[in-house]
């Protein structure tokens, strides 16, 4: 009995020291603990501190200096790449293998601070096809670039200054059935607008442009009559020598953008107007210019661009057989000048 009470001593003396020794270790885990958190959250308050320190410094900063400019920016554009190529070998129904390659480039950087805006644009379309075993030719070529300047004179009406500059990167010719007639080259012609007016802007996606005094120079960078006819210069102007041509009169832009389902499917539109003031102003030079994209995948799209011109003073010619039997070139007076594009193709907007 002795023994056995021995033993239950003993066991209860060894679970005491097994309990001191657990709770002397929880003691201490727990000042770990509590260290530890006291340190983190030191950590956490002296990082919070320095955090709303930085924030105050960058706020009284930008109080003083204003945003910084790369935020007044605005800078992107978009490009794209269409390749198409038909083969035939034998092809009972006739045909002739066709090549061609177009690419064109948008590129925009806009400026907007307080009630000043700075809008600049830029249009760059190239294209060649080549069928069978003619050399190939161009079917596009576009340069247009664009400035506009505003001040807001009151809600979303601006005081507003505008240029703008159009022309083409290589030579065009005129294919007929006996000859080739050059018609154009770089510079040859180059429309250059300038004007001051009022712009109405009642959104970022319409506005409405009105010059009452618009200044238009056509320049030819070539010695070949039969592009500054086509140009528009007069036979008076090319028998003195003159290379250019230069007009006052007033003018209307409209100009719309949009886009829909996130961007996915986006348009631009501009119609100018312009009346010369000197000369036949009831003759209105027209201009439209509409641009329609959708994004089929990250980096194909389909687009369809269409641009309209209709130029008094631009006379385009015809071929008929004189007198002598000989061909000639005879005038055709001015006509409605369209192009059509449809294109499928890489695109990739930044």
């Amino acid at each position: 009995m002795a023994g056995i009470n021995l033993f239950f001593i003993q066991h209860h003396t060894l679970k005491l020291h097994t309990m001191r020794y657990f709770s002397r270790f929880f003691v201490l885990l727990l000042i770990l603990s509590i260290t530890v958190l006291t340190a983190e959250a030191q950590s956490v308050d002296a990082n919070i501190k320095a955090a709303k320190k930085t924030a105050t410094e960058q706020a009284i900063k930008v109080a003083a200096t204003g945003i910084p400019d790369s935020v007044k920016w605005k800078l992107g554009g978009n490009t794209s790449l269409n390749f198409s190529q038909t083969w035939l070998s034998n092809w009972a129904a006739g045909g002739e293998p066709t090549i061609s390659l177009n690419g064109n480039m948008t590129l925009f950087a806009n400026y907007k601070k307080d009630k000043v805006f700075w809008e600049n644009n830029a249009f760059l379309a190239y294209g060649i096809v080549k069928k069978g075993d003619f050399k190939a030719v161009k079917n596009d070529d576009q340069l247009n670039v664009g400035s506009r300047v505003g001040y807001e004179m009151a809600k979303n009406w601006y005081y507003s200054a505008v240029f703008l500059g159009k022309t083409q990167f290589a030579r065009g010719y005129q294919y007929n059935k006996d000859d080739t007639i050059r018609i154009s080259d770089f510079l040859a012609p180059a429309y250059l607008f300038l004007s001051l007016g009022l712009d109405y802007k009642p959104s970022s996606k319409f506005s409405i442009y009105m010059s009452p005094a618009m200044g238009k120079a056509t320049l030819v960078r070539s010695d070949n009559p039969t592009i500054m006819k086509r140009a528009g210069l007069s036979d008076e102007l090319i028998e003195k020598g003159k290379h250019a041509r230069y007009e006052i009169g007033g003018g209307i832009v409209f100009s719309l953008n949009g886009d829909f389902l996130s961007k996915k499917i986006t348009y631009t539109s501009q119609l100018e107007l312009f009346s010369n003031y000197l000369e036949s102003p009831e003759n209105v030079d027209v201009t439209w210019d509409f641009n329609f994209r959708v994004a089929l995948t990250r980096f194909i799209s389909a687009g369809l661009r269409i641009n309209m011109i209709y130029d008094d003073d631009q006379k385009t010619t015809k071929k008929v057989r004189n007198d002598e039997g000989n061909m000639v070139d005879a005038p055709a007076g001015a006509k409605l000048q369209v192009k059509e594009f449809f294109e499928i193709g890489f695109s990739y907007n930044f």
